[in-house]
């Protein structure tokens, strides 16, 4: 995957994480897999773009995980949800 694509994945994935919506995270599939009811914008990537991405914004400290007995939790870092705010 190019640069600038991994870029646009590493955008989609913040704006998904900012939603209302993912107040409280996603997980992985949640990424790629919207429900009918769903408000958020999707991830238009196959996954293991979406995987890379994501491991490059955990590595910058924009995104943090949890971890769920129903599996890994994405997040934005409060830090970064602040920046956004302001």
């Amino acid at each position: 995957m190019e640069k600038s694509e991994l870029e646009q994945v590493k955008l989609q994935i913040i704006m998904a994480l900012q939603h209302q919506e993912a107040e409280e995270g996603l997980y992985l599939r949640n990424f790629f897999h919207l429900h009918e009811e769903d408000e958020r914008p999707a991830v238009t990537a196959p996954e293991e773009d979406i995987v890379d991405a994501l491991n490059d914004l955990i590595e910058i400290g924009i995104i943090r995980t949890e971890r769920d007995p129903a599996g890994m939790i994405f997040l934005l870092q409060e830090d970064h949800k602040q920046k956004m705010l302001n």
